[in-house]
């Protein structure tokens, strides 16, 4: 060993407190015991976290790497006594790995965890897991009632084994207890509050209204109490997630809550038609269930189920009455069809034996005289089918629903009347639908008497003689018995909607393609200048004190950057801030373009004055007026800002609501706006080409520097459609926790009329 290395484990050794000529009695005098691993647990799960006294976990070291089989760590593990012996031959090899150890370990990767586990004392992280959780192989052997670390000797982190170790010694020599907050590995849930069978129901609950898998620990505070913790994501709003967590404290909030999942669980997939559960975040950061508007919680949802099946009963009963109504009516038209059907039947007959008659010479001569005869006897009469006739004095046995007085009805009482309130509902939707089909049934068969009746009318009149008739009937006439042509309903365009998570890239080249066509040098700078800060002086450029402000501060920015020369009044390079031979990454893709400067579209010199500044802002503006109008959005599509309030003024908006959401990190409340912009309305989007000059024609496609865009507000009108609010959870160093409530003013936006 050099010299070198010597020095570096001497230090090491000197910090963790441990003199290998004098090793303490408690990592030589260890005691043996049996551990079993179970099989049905996964490696590398982690479902309890709790805190364990630092004087109590026995040190293990094992040949192993860390992602070995639990069953091969624990058979080579040795105890940390046999690590430490440098006089014995056979643990010779042993020593070494202990001081190679040693030798990697890093002094500040174990300070960083000494102050980690500082802050742990205080607050169990919001997400119960931490950073380097895993690095804790920390097992507990049921057997021998022992806690145990197996620490892997073929790993490249060693830092959670020497703080163990220097903690350890340090208590041993202070007579003190601390405890560290760490995962059990290879442990299975308790099932003290729930079953595994029943968290793994919760889970499945959750992602029902989520629409992601939680994760459930059982974690476990100094005092040995248990709680039930259950972290995951959930979409609040226009796909922005935010971290939850329900904390379960005690066996019978743990039983309340599970009884409460599954009962929604049960009926919202039961009955879906009926039952619609929403989910917030609180201003914990707990997951909170609604149902119209009102939290629920078990012990509200007895008279939740109360109100719903009275209300189901009057709803049935209203049902009923209306069902015996339509089938009164449904049986009235059939007669009336039935009637109108034999009428027309008979009116057929007629034209048909004209038609077949006015074939031959001798047909026309017998239908004339015969027809005759026929004016001369009785008239049709109107059969009657018996059959329906009956029908007509029938009326369906209205469906009969048995109610039951309770002072709380059950999941199965209220699953049981709400399946017969959607029976009896889709037979009154069936007999509307019949009806609404019979009316058109009977305006049909109206239109066809209408036109055999005008038919017959019309050879009554050629029949005053023999030959008017044989005039009549020689002529090529088509009998036209058409039913009235229906109007064909066209369906209103479908508008495809904007996923931004999967259409906005696709977007994003499309809209960059147009703009490069559209849109010229000169605009794509006046763009830029709204890209940046100065977006505030083109809203207030009247303002003498803001154009002043403004004008410093680029002064004293251009200076910062060494852009203003002493001696010359211009920039000799103008906008080529770089030559082309020089790549540049963009998201990734490769290209030679150089960056626009507003300094230099401002053309920011030592000597510039107020009054060329607004000059040049008021160019700006023009310019801006100008090409608003070249470039429209090819889709509808909604966009965000956050603010105080709206004004009538250029506004720069995300496409990606959670961007919106992070210009204002840090403020307990927000204001976010969103506007639906309609296809075609004039938008202008922060393309690559409004940030870099596309000299050498190398620049990207898209939109790789921002996601957003620029409008005009001053030439819309809004009108508000929605208002709704959120709350989204904070997570800082793992357990500062915070909550920021986001309202939301949904609007509408057309093409203000001047």
């Amino acid at each position: 060993m050099s010299k070198t290395n010597e020095n570096t484990i001497l230090l090491k050794l000197k910090y963790i407190g441990l003199d290998l000529d004098n090793i303490p009695n408690f990592l030589t005098n260890t005691q043996n015991f049996s551990y079993k691993p179970l099989k049905s647990i996964e490696e590398n799960t982690y479902k309890t976290y709790r805190y364990i006294p630092i004087s109590k976990i026995q040190i293990l070291l094992t040949p192993c790497n860390r992602l070995n089989n639990i069953e091969e760590k624990y058979s080579k593990a040795d105890s940390i006594s046999l690590y430490l012996d440098s006089q014995s031959e056979e643990n010779i090899l042993k020593y070494t790995s202990f001081l190679k150890m040693l030798e990697e370990v890093d002094i500040n990767d174990i300070k960083k965890i000494e102050k980690e586990q500082k802050k742990l004392q205080k607050n169990i992280p919001f997400l119960v897991k931490f950073n380097g959780n895993y690095l804790w192989q920390i097992y507990y052997s049921d057997i021998a009632d022992t806690y145990f670390m197996l620490v892997p000797t073929h790993d490249l982190d060693y830092a959670t084994f020497f703080y163990l170790l220097k903690k350890q010694i340090e208590l041993k020599k202070t007579k003190k207890e601390e405890w560290i907050f760490v995962p059990i590995s290879h442990e299975e849930y308790s099932g003290k509050y729930l079953k595994k069978s029943q968290i793994g129901d919760l889970e499945k609950y959750i992602w029902q209204f989520t629409k992601n898998w939680p994760i459930t620990y059982e974690v476990y505070d100094k005092q040995d109490n248990l709680s039930i913790q259950i972290v995951g994501k959930i979409e609040i709003y226009e796909k922005i997630e935010s971290e939850y967590k329900i904390n379960l404290k005690t066996k019978e909030e743990a039983e309340k809550f599970y009884k409460l999942l599954k009962a929604l669980f049960i009926l919202v997939n039961e009955l879906p038609n009926f039952y619609n559960f929403n989910t917030r975040i609180n201003m914990y950061g707990t997951l909170e269930f609604e149902y119209q508007k009102k939290k629920i919680t078990y012990d509200e949802l007895m008279n939740v189920l109360v109100k719903d099946y009275e209300k189901a009963r009057q709803n049935i009963e209203q049902l009923q009455k209306q069902q015996e109504i339509l089938q009164k009516e449904l049986n009235d038209y059939k007669y009336q069809i039935l009637i109108k059907e034999q009428e027309y039947v008979a009116k057929e007959r007629m034209i048909a034996t004209y038609l077949e008659c006015k074939k031959t010479f001798f047909g026309k001569i017998k239908y004339f005289f015969k027809s005759k005869k026929l004016k001369k006897g009785k008239n049709i009469e109107k059969q009657t089918n018996t059959e329906e006739e009956q029908e007509k004095q029938e009326i369906k046995n209205v469906q009969e629903v048995k109610f039951i007085e309770k002072d709380y009805y059950t999941i199965e009482d209220i699953i049981h009347i709400y399946k017969n309130y959607d029976d009896i509902l889709q037979i009154v939707k069936k007999l509307q639908l019949d009806i609404d089909a019979n009316k058109r049934k009977i305006e049909t068969l109206t239109k066809k008497l209408e036109n055999a009746t005008l038919y017959l009318s019309e050879i009554d009149k050629h029949e005053k003689s023999i030959f008017e008739f044989w005039k009549f009937a020689n002529k090529d006439e088509q009998a036209l018995l058409e039913a009235p042509k229906e109007e064909i309903i066209q369906n209103n365009k479908l508008e495809k909607v904007f996923n931004y998570k999967e259409d906005f890239e696709e977007l994003a080249i499309l809209i960059d393609k147009s703009q490069r066509k559209i849109l010229t040098k000169e605009d794509t700078d006046a763009i830029f200048i709204c890209t940046t800060n100065l977006i505030k002086v083109l809203n207030n450029y009247e303002n003498k004190k803001t154009l002043e402000e403004s004008l410093q501060d680029l002064k004293n920015e251009a200076e910062s950057e060494r852009i203003l020369f002493n001696k010359e009044e211009f920039d000799l390079f103008g906008n080529v801030v770089g030559d082309n031979t020089k790549i540049q990454l963009l998201s990734g893709k490769r290209h030679r373009e150089s960056r626009k400067n507003k300094l230099k579209i401002l053309d920011v010199t030592k000597n510039l004055n107020l009054e060329e500044y607004k000059n040049k802002i008021l160019e700006i503006l023009k310019q801006i007026d100008e090409l608003i109008p070249k470039f429209s959005s090819p889709v509808s599509i909604p966009v965000y800002c956050t603010k105080e309030e709206l004004e009538e003024n250029l506004e720069v908006f995300h496409i990606k609501p959670e961007e919106a959401i992070l210009d204002e990190n840090g403020s307990k409340q927000i204001n976010l706006f969103k506007l639906n912009i309609k296809e075609e309305m004039p938008v202008v989007f922060f393309t690559n080409n409004i940030y870099y000059d596309n000299y050498n024609k190398t620049l990207p496609l898209g939109m790789d520097v921002s996601s957003k865009c620029l409008i005009n507000l001053k030439n819309y009108k809004l009108t508000l459609v929605k208002k709704d609010n959120f709350r989204i959870v904070k997570i800082q160093e793992e357990v500062k926790v915070s909550t920021t409530k986001i309202n939301i003013y949904e609007y509408d936006i057309r093409k203000e009329e001047k």
